[in-house]
């Protein structure tokens, strides 16, 4: 969508940060309590967050173009071979060294935002997951009005294929805002005659997802989890960002006073899992 006026804009901000406030509490959640909690629980208490700060689950009940079903979680849960959409079910819980992904998307008085996380459990030298994140922010730093769509796939596999990785090619950012994925695509490969360009005031969601060894993946059983073919590891990071003239400015993030405010509103829900 394109952000029209300031009215838009503050709406989109709150919902941005209610996103990165809720996926912070539940990777903090994650590493302290791995080996107790399980990825149903996570889901609770993502939706309790994300209600109670007075905005809906963008995940929730919405209904892609590939599934014949609406999803019924706030959140996804995706582990090491699980690229995207891995259910939040009591039956997943967490082990020393799994790579754990959290995709979650707010809606905000008439806006979404749509941001995910990935992490190590107690393994700061997990280099996927670096390469992944670092790959992002390196996409961002080139968005800006005019930019051509096709810089973000070459700058995300440029840089991830020099450090041995995999861009998951079928799976790509997306445009967001009146509904949780709008156009354009986004891949995250270089294609040479895309010809789309980014334009001032777009929200749009960045979203590498590599893996250590190939692109080719698999639709599980169940309908959602999509995982890497050769079952190897992947990583997965995800922003919305607005298009600036010059610059793109990052929505799905927190600062440290609306960061405690909102703390002070929701931990009642798992102070006890951040002892």
């Amino acid at each position: 969508m394109i952000v029209k006026n300031n009215s838009q804009l503050e709406k989109i901000k709150i919902a941005g940060q209610i996103n990165a406030f809720t996926l912070e509490i539940l990777k903090q959640i994650v590493l302290n309590n791995y080996n107790k909690i399980n990825a149903q629980l996570l889901d609770d208490i993502a939706f309790k967050i994300i209600t109670t700060l007075k905005g809906k689950p963008s995940f929730k009940n919405y209904k892609p173009s590939f599934s014949s079903t609406p999803y019924p979680y706030t959140i996804t849960v995706s582990i090491n071979e699980e690229i995207v959409h891995g259910l939040p079910l009591a039956t997943k819980t967490f082990k020393e060294k799994d790579i754990v992904s959290i995709d979650c998307g707010t809606y905000y008085q008439g806006y979404h935002v749509d941001s995910a996380i990935t992490f190590a459990i107690n393994d700061n030298q997990s280099k996927i997951v670096e390469v992944c994140n670092k790959s992002l922010y390196l996409a961002i730093e080139k968005i800006k009005h005019s930019t051509y769509i096709n810089e973000v796939g070459k700058t995300i596999e440029n840089f991830v294929n020099s450090n041995g990785f995999k861009v998951i090619r079928p799976l790509t950012g997306h445009g967001v805002g009146r509904s949780i994925h709008d156009p354009p695509e986004i891949p995250n490969f270089y294609i040479p005659n895309f010809s789309k360009k980014f334009y001032q005031n777009m929200l749009v969601a960045i979203e590498p997802m590599i893996s250590q060894n190939s692109w080719d993946i698999e639709l599980l059983e169940d309908g959602w989890t999509i995982v890497t073919k050769d079952r190897s590891l992947s990583a997965h990071f995800e922003h919305t960002i607005l298009i600036g003239k010059e610059s793109s400015q990052i929505i799905t993030t927190i600062n440290n006073d609306m960061f405690n405010k909102f703390y002070q509103q929701t931990s009642h829900f798992f102070k006890d899992l951040l002892k």
